[in-house]
């Protein structure tokens, strides 16, 4: 009985020492490959196809008739205007190209909409070329307002619209209905590339914005496609959007509770503290969450370099023993 005993412990002992460096460096390749995923998952929610954005306000319902002259009005149009290299014209500076790919459109919240309800004073016959960018961006906003009246009047007396009458912010210019909402591939809103679009549209005068939204739990559940998780619009409002400091804005002091309590019922005032367009590890964040920050993520690099050179003496050493291969030991 002894005997056996005694060959038990040795079994024991030869080799609970490579399976204990077999089994850590697992659970840390396993550690690693995680932080690698988390990595590139973050890289990817940046990466997302931007889309269009478009209004609350649905298209007008058309008849039966009149939605197959729609539809006919709009494939002649598309006779000259689906062939590539139609021609450009200029726009602000920049040649903007005539052609417009046909799914993408017949797709859009206005796919049935003929063509000449959004550009006014044009027929599907041949008409004459129009080379000034300007004239199209007038025809749309009063287009835009023959369907959507109310949310082009809010629009007007928001803060984008107060920009519109001669002023600029960092040298930008007022973003007009097609710059928030796109042209001819407008999204439903009830679908989640709508959703997922709007911090994208917002931040591309917004940049810094963007990034630190989509670092909240609300940016990586929109990323991740939880439709019900808020968006830029659904803090700062639409085509009301109004400064921070204004009594008016749905982020104001007085508003900004009721706004958080539209998704969190239970909230309290303060809930409302909480920093959303913040960036840790950056020195202009409060001093509390950056150092917050660089203590976590020293924390990280100390533990995963113990632990990785840990590992490497415990392999190290069952290599200079022979643990592996010739079945040594103490």
């Amino acid at each position: 009985m002894g005997d056996a005993r005694n060959s038990a412990w040795c079994l024991a002992k030869k080799f609970t020492f490579p399976v204990r460096s077999i089994v850590t460096g697992a659970l840390l390749g396993l550690v690693l490959a995680l932080l690698v995923s988390s990595a590139a998952f973050a890289v990817t929610t940046t990466a997302v196809t931007t889309t269009a954005v478009t209004t609350t306000t649905t298209a007008p319902s058309l008849g039966q008739q009149e939605e197959q002259d729609a539809v006919d009005l709009t494939d002649r149009c598309l006779t000259c205007h689906a062939e590539k290299g139609i021609g450009v014209v200029d726009a602000d500076g920049k040649a903007k190209d005539l052609y417009i790919a046909p799914q993408p459109y017949k797709d859009s919240a206005h796919g049935l909409l003929p063509c000449n309800a959004c550009h006014t004073g044009f027929s599907h016959d041949p008409h004459q070329m129009v080379s000034n960018g300007e004239f199209f961006a007038q025809t749309a906003n009063a287009a835009c307002r023959n369907c959507h009246d109310d949310q082009f009047e809010m629009y007007k007396q928001s803060y984008h619209g107060e920009l519109t009458r001669g002023g600029t912010v960092d040298g930008k210019g007022a973003p007009v209905c097609i710059d928030c909402h796109g042209t001819h591939a407008i999204q439903k809103v009830d679908s989640l590339e709508y959703k997922r679009s709007i911090p994208l549209v917002c931040g591309q005068c917004h940049g810094s914005r963007e990034s630190t939204y989509l670092d909240t739990y609300h940016g990586k559940a929109v990323t991740l496609g939880r439709e019900a998780a808020a968006t830029c619009v659904d803090c700062h409002g639409d085509h009301s959007i109004l400064p921070v400091g204004n009594p008016q804005s749905t982020l104001s002091s007085a508003n900004i509770l009721g706004t958080c309590q539209q998704c969190h019922p239970d909230a309290t005032q303060g809930f409302t503290t909480f920093l959303v367009h913040v960036k840790p590890t950056s020195l202009k964040a409060p001093r509390i969450v950056f150092l917050v920050a660089f203590f976590y993520l020293s924390m990280i690099i100390v533990v995963f370099l113990f632990g990785g050179i840990h590992t490497l003496l415990y392999i190290y050493r069952g290599l200079k023993d022979g643990l592996y291969f010739k079945g040594g030991g103490h």
